[in-house]
């Protein structure tokens, strides 16, 4: 059983993702890899299993959603410490990321264009925004994304696009070293 899938709390889930990305992240700049890393069908099997136990919960749509807020939460502070703390610099990459996954992304069903309409909704709530009304600002573009009969495979794809943005930031911020990622990412699940 996989850390996931015993912690499937949707804040749990995501750490677990972007923890399991980010070292893969390292572990192929450590062996001088270029390019991104191989695919891991083990983050992608983790992620599987929480949301199939989501859906046999029947709790795919709160969890799933809870998933890509906290996903699309740490993915915008990596970014901005990236960045510099720079909100124009923020705003500015926002929008010129957004272009290029656009551009990428032109089939029926693209998970880009959503996931950065999350993250930007992610990244621009406030402390004093409260939860119910950030969840409904994430709710409306995550559940029209969700097609009938699709729900699991649809909630996957978006939760793969920010775990993989994610933990490819995380590394970089972490200067690839592994041990720094495991322990950042331990203090985070406290």
């Amino acid at each position: 059983m996989s850390e996931t899938t015993t912690r499937s709390e949707p804040r749990g889930v995501a750490l677990a993702l972007i923890r399991m990305t980010a070292l893969g992240e390292a572990a192929h700049h450590a062996a001088g890899g270029e390019g991104p890393p191989p695919a891991d069908r083990g983050m992608y099997g983790a992620l599987t299993a929480a949301l199939e136990t989501w859906q046999g919960l029947g709790s795919l749509r709160p969890d799933a959603l809870l998933l890509i807020e906290w996903l699309a939460t740490e993915w915008a502070g990596y970014r901005r410490r990236l960045l510099g703390q720079d909100q124009d610099r923020f705003d500015s990459w926002l929008g010129e990321f957004g272009d290029e996954v656009s551009l990428v992304q032109r089939h029926a069903h693209p998970a880009g264009p959503t996931c950065l309409e999350l993250l930007s909704v992610a990244a621009s709530a406030r402390s004093g925004d409260s939860p119910t009304e950030r969840a409904a600002q994430l709710a409306f573009p995550f559940l029209a994304y969700l097609r009938p009969d699709s729900e699991l495979e649809d909630a996957r794809e978006i939760a793969l696009s920010f775990a993989l943005w994610a933990g490819q930031d995380l590394s970089v911020l972490m200067q690839h070293d592994a041990e720094r990622i495991a322990g950042y990412t331990q203090a985070r699940a406290r």
